[in-house]
């Protein structure tokens, strides 16, 4: 009896690789924003080097010894952290709820998961020789564009996207992913450290992502899709502001700081994929 028991109350074996591949993908996030960090540090430096954005990481991955193996590996975990946040939106493990908030992380699991889809199928392209150095929102802005209505569309997915920057800046003002870690693994002088780097890291992921959000509103607004950007079209640009550079020193200790929560996430964040499971 005891034995059926615990085969009623153990996770699914689905559950168990989800969960594993959704701490793989928070291994992957840390990496790829650490090396957007550092990528951002030589761009201010003046050294020539790859783009300040996640596709850069991915392009310069692929031309090491093991980077078809890495790129595997990130497009596994990638994957998996779509199908944790699917499950996220149907089961609602967390308890958010279906009034408005409960709603608007259902948006931010949705944009995560569509997000780091398009970056997985960025990497399996670069593994089958497929390099494509355009930008992507560029192009379907421009299709858009050309449809009619398209305008308001992408007006409305700059606000849905306005509307995830603001639900980052709050995680980062609010400590609400930070409290949910199990930071006994830990030790105490580390834990202030960490909540450092919740703040000023999803500040700085909010502030790009209301940039992008913004610039993606005013290229559908003027319909010139050549008013996009993406993350390394904001960070080059940043240059061009007064004290540019030490902007882009301050965005990139911002990413710094997200990359070590991200690795710290991998290790201890309460990873569910329905109410009844914990990781």
């Amino acid at each position: 009896m005891e034995a059926i028991a615990q085969t009623k109350t153990s996770p699914r074996t689905w559950e168990q690789t989800v969960a594993s591949l959704t701490r793989l993908s928070y291994l992957t996030k840390g990496i790829l924003y650490g090396c957007v960090a550092l990528f951002a540090i030589q761009f201010a430096l003046g050294q020539r080097g790859p783009d300040p954005g996640r596709k850069a990481v991915l392009q310069e991955f692929i031309k090491t010894d093991v980077g078809a193996v890495v790129l595997v590996l990130m497009a596994l975990s990638l994957a998996g952290h779509t199908v944790w946040r699917m499950a996220e939106i149907y089961f609602d493990p967390y308890k958010k709820g279906k009034g408005v908030l409960g709603w608007i992380y259902r948006l931010n699991y949705f944009l995560s998961g569509l997000t780091y889809t398009s970056l997985g199928i960025t990497a399996v392209k670069l593994l089958m020789g497929h390099a494509d150095d355009q930008n992507q929102k560029q192009l379907w802005v421009s299709k858009l564009l050309m449809v009619k209505g398209g305008d308001w569309l992408i007006i409305l997915v700059g606000v849905f996207l306005m509307l995830w920057a603001g639900l980052q800046m709050y995680k980062g003002l609010s400590g609400t992913v930070y409290k949910s870690l199990n930071k006994e693994a830990f030790p105490r002088w580390f834990h202030g450290f960490l909540w450092v780097c919740n703040l000023v890291g999803f500040l700085t992921v909010g502030g790009i992502l209301a940039s992008t959000s913004w610039y993606l509103i005013k290229g559908a607004w003027k319909e010139n899709p050549h008013w996009v950007m993406n993350m390394d079209d904001l960070i080059k640009s940043l240059q061009a502001f007064p004290g540019g550079q030490w902007i882009q020193m301050t965005t990139a200790i911002g990413l710094t700081c997200m990359a070590i929560f991200m690795l710290a996430m991998a290790r201890c964040f309460p990873i569910k994929t329905t109410s009844s499971q914990a990781c």
